[in-house]
C-alpha cells in the first residue's frame, strides 16, 4: 500500500518553516529539509536555517525546532561533494525510519530538483565525468554556449525541448550522459522509476510585490544577524569562495565585499536582487509541474489562514486517498 509523502514548497523567503512545522504539528509529522544549501554545516545565517537544537534518541540525531524533528541539514561539510543522487538516497532512508515511527514525512524546501527526485524518480544516469565536463565547458569557452545547443539538438532534440538555450550546466550534462552511454539522455530520463508514494504537493505563492518586500526584508535581517561574520568563519576555518557550497546567495556577493571588490550597501542590494531573480526561477520549475495545490497568500495577516487552508486540504487528501 503506497504511504504518504507531502512536500511544502515555494519561492524563497515563502514561509515555507513555518507552514511545514505548522503542518507537522497537526499531523503527527517530521521534516527533511529539501535545501541544496542547508545540508553544509557552519553555514546558518545565509541559508535561513530554523532556530533549533540537536537532540540524540536512540542512536539517532536530529534537529528540533519547535518541537519538531528535522533533518538533512549539516549533514555534510563544505568542502565535501554532494549531488541530488546522495540527497535522494539519505533522504529516501529518512523517510523510510520516519514511516516506522508511525509518523508522516514532510520535505520542505525551494530546491526544485531535490523534491522531484524524491517524489518522481531520480533518472538512472552516470556519475558526472570531470574530464568530459572540463572539454566540454572549453568547447562552450571557445565557441559559445549555442554550439553546444545545437550539438544537443542534434542528437537530443526531445531533451533540448526542455532545456534552455544559455542553461549551460544542464546543456554540459546532457552532452555528457550522451557521450559516457550512447544514449539520449531523454531516453534515459524516460527510464526512470517512479517511488511508489502518495504524494501531496502544497506550493506556497505570494504576489510579487509582497514576496519581493518579504525577501529584502529577509536579507536584510541576514546582515544584521552576522552573515559577514559568517563568511569570514567560513574563511578562517580554510574555505574558499570556489568550493561549490560557496556559490549559495550571500555567500559569493560578501566574498567580494570581504576582497574590497564592493562597499556593503553594494552587497547588500545585490543580495537581494540576485535573490529576487532566484525566486523568480524556482517559481518557473514548480509552474511547470500541475500537480501542485497552490496556496495564495496576499499579506502577512493572511499567514494563519493559508495555514489553516493547507491542513485542511492535506487532511482531505489523506482521509480519501491514503491508507497508512
Amino acid at each position: 500500500m503506497s504511504k504518504p509523502l507531502i512536500a511544502i514548497l515555494g519561492p524563497t523567503s515563502s514561509g515555507k518553516t513555518k507552514f511545514s512545522i505548522f503542518l507537522a504539528q497537526q499531523i503527527n509529522g517530521e521534516i527533511i529539509s529539501a535545501d541544496s544549501i542547508q545540508v553544509y554545516k557552519y553555514m546558518n545565517i545565509g541559508t535561513s536555517k530554523p532556530p533549533g537544537k540537536w537532540l540524540t534518541v536512540k542512536g539517532k540525531r536530529f534537529f528540533m525546532v519547535n518541537g519538531v524533528p528535522h533533518y538533512m541539514i549539516d549533514v555534510i561539510k563544505p568542502e565535501q561533494k554532494f549531488s541530488v543522487g546522495k540527497y535522494t538516497i539519505a533522504a529516501t532512508k529518512i523517510i523510510e525510519e520516519i514511516y516506522k515511527k508511525g509518523k508522516i514525512p514532510i520535505l520542505a524546501g525551494g530546491t526544485g530538483l531535490y523534491i522531484k527526485a524524491i517524489i518522481k524518480g531520480l533518472c538512472p544516469a552516470p556519475s558526472a565525468n570531470q574530464k568530459i565536463r572540463r572539454n566540454l565547458k572549453k568547447e562552450a569557452t571557445q565557441n559559445g554556449i549555442e554550439y553546444l545547443y545545437n550539438r544537443l539538438k542534434k542528437i537530443d532534440p526531445c531533451a533540448s525541448l526542455q532545456i534552455h538555450c544559455n542553461n549551460l550546466q544542464r546543456i554540459i550534462r546532457a552532452l555528457e550522459v550522451y557521450q559516457i552511454t550512447g544514449i539520449p539522455f531523454s531516453q534515459i530520463q524516460q527510464n526512470t522509476p517512479i517511488p511508489n508514494y502518495k504524494t501531496i504537493m502544497i506550493g506556497l505563492k505570494w504576489n510579487r510585490e509582497m514576496l519581493y518586500k518579504r525577501i529584502n526584508q529577509r536579507v536584510e535581517k541576514m546582515f544584521k544577524d552576522g552573515l559577514v561574520k559568517e563568511v569570514q568563519s567560513l574563511l578562517d576555518r580554510g574555505y574558499n569562495r570556489n568550493l561549490p557550497s560557496m556559490q549559495g546567495l550571500g555567500y559569493k556577493q560578501v566574498f567580494d565585499y570581504l576582497e574590497k571588490k564592493i562597499d556593503l550597501e553594494e552587497t547588500i542590494s545585490l543580495v537581494k536582487r540576485d535573490t529576487r531573480r532566484y525566486a523568480k526561477r524556482q517559481l518557473t520549475w514548480f509552474n511547470k509541474d500541475k500537480d501542485i495545490h497552490w496556496i495564495e497568500i496576499n499579506k502577512d495577516i493572511d499567514i494563519k489562514e493559508g495555514m489553516n487552508k493547507m491542513c485542511l486540504l492535506v487532511k482531505k487528501i489523506l482521509t480519501r486517498k491514503i491508507i497508512m
